[in-house]
């Protein structure tokens, strides 16, 4: 990790918060690694769960990370992302002009939106059925005698197959910055990853 009392942190104490031209600053990063551990988890356990069914493994792994609350947590982060990336849009490094930086650039809107609507569409369902929802015994919303058809119909159709999708592009992601790091050797990966200063 960085050094964030070097001399430029010393003398510029938010530049190392900030994201600027050449790197994400702290808060995008921690953002970025908590998006990235959410998500690692909310598929551990689904696909533990498709794996093995119910084993110590699966139940622990469920009491760790329960599908609903990951859920709410990882929408509430994916909004905070958004926002922090608006007030620094000015600042942030840029995607290459051609054609690969509007791949890029389509492929993390992309990835937004996903982690958005896809916890949006879980908690839609939720509601739907009338059940209660809850982050870690936080309640949000209690269980109600009520059936919304549409809510329960839209989150069915939708949530699986835009989950595989997710995981599809996270996995293109991470390759890609693979790709970055080891082959292209262009500092991309250093953005996110490398020196704070």
């Amino acid at each position: 990790m960085a050094d964030i009392t070097s001399p430029a942190a010393l003398t510029n104490p938010h530049s190392c918060w900030r994201d600027s031209a050449t790197r994400y600053g702290l808060i995008s990063r921690t953002l970025h690694w908590i998006t990235a551990a959410i998500v690692l988890l909310q598929f551990s356990v689904v696909l533990a769960w498709r794996g093995f069914g119910e084993t110590p493994l699966t139940l622990l792994l469920s009491s760790i990370g329960p599908h609903g609350s990951l859920g709410v947590m990882l929408l509430v982060i994916t909004l905070l992302r958004a926002g922090w990336a608006w007030l620094n849009r000015q600042q942030r490094p840029s995607y290459a002009t051609v054609v690969r930086g509007a791949l890029a650039h389509g492929g993390h809107v992309t990835l937004y939106a996903l982690l958005i609507a896809l916890p949006t569409l879980a908690i839609l369902r939720q509601y739907g059925r009338g059940g209660a929802l809850d982050v870690y015994g936080l309640p949000l919303f209690n269980a109600a005698e009520r059936e919304i058809p549409w809510m329960i119909a839209t989150a069915n159709a939708l949530h699986s197959p835009l989950a595989w999708l997710l995981l599809a592009l996270v996995a293109g992601h991470v390759i890609m910055a693979l790709i970055h790091r080891t082959v292209l050797k262009d500092g991309v990966f250093s953005r996110m990853a490398g020196p704070l200063s």
